[in-house]
């Protein structure tokens, strides 16, 4: 696979001769254009804008490395991969290749780290439903401003009085992300159980900064 396979419908023409500072602003504008369309799950747009980033700068790990993550969101897994394997390689920016993983292993992983939490954590483990999926909603990402999220507490903290109609507290665990993050199957266990101790933290009802200060953010 060439960089010309990904060249069609390209929104713009970047001249070789453009300065290293506008050029260094034109591939985050590119990269940044490819997270937008993947955080609000619009694939034809995320596909053409990662074409567009790969052929407008074909050594760069970043921008084959966010194409790659839309073409696995699309469902295009072999393609993915290989498009992996480019930002792996790529001279400018390599990227390490992610850490796939089964479903059945992912919740292997949850169950392992709910395990290992420390106890006062443990002790409340039970009163928030776990809620595993591959990808955040598109809406939730747009309202935190993230292209990708590990994990999420939404509910009410412990201690504090729901409001009526509140559900019960819930955090949220994401594969894709997860393994995005991790190299290797001790990457992504470790991931899950920070992430886990994280969110846990939010609901014992700790802040980022208190999480920061307890080593959990």
């Amino acid at each position: 696979m060439s960089a010309a396979d990904f060249s069609d419908d390209l929104p713009f023409d970047l001249p070789a001769s453009t300065p290293a500072e506008a050029q260094n602003e034109r591939l985050a504008e590119v990269i940044a254009m490819v997270w937008d369309a993947y955080q609000a799950a619009d694939m034809p747009r995320a596909l053409a804008a990662g074409r567009a980033a790969i052929a407008a700068f074909p050594a760069h790990g970043e921008c084959w490395f966010a194409h790659a993550c839309v073409l696995e969101r699309d469902g295009q897994l072999i393609a993915a991969d290989r498009a992996f394997r480019r930002a792996e390689k790529a001279p400018d920016d390599a990227q390490p290749l992610p850490c796939r993983v089964s479903w059945a292993r992912f919740e292997r992983a949850v169950d392992h780290g709910g395990a290992a939490l420390p106890p006062p954590l443990k002790q409340v483990f039970g009163e928030v439903a776990l809620v595993l999926a591959d990808y955040a909603e598109p809406e939730l990402l747009e309202e935190l401003g993230e292209a990708e999220l590990l994990g999420l507490f939404v509910g009410t903290p412990k201690g504090e009085t729901p409001a009526p109609g509140d559900l019960t507290p819930r955090i949220y665990l994401f594969r894709r992300a997860h393994e995005h993050a991790a190299r290797t199957v001790r990457d992504f266990d470790d991931e899950v159980r920070r992430t886990l101790l994280h969110e846990f933290g939010h609901y014992l009802g700790y802040d980022e900064d208190g999480l920061e200060r307890l080593g959990l953010a």
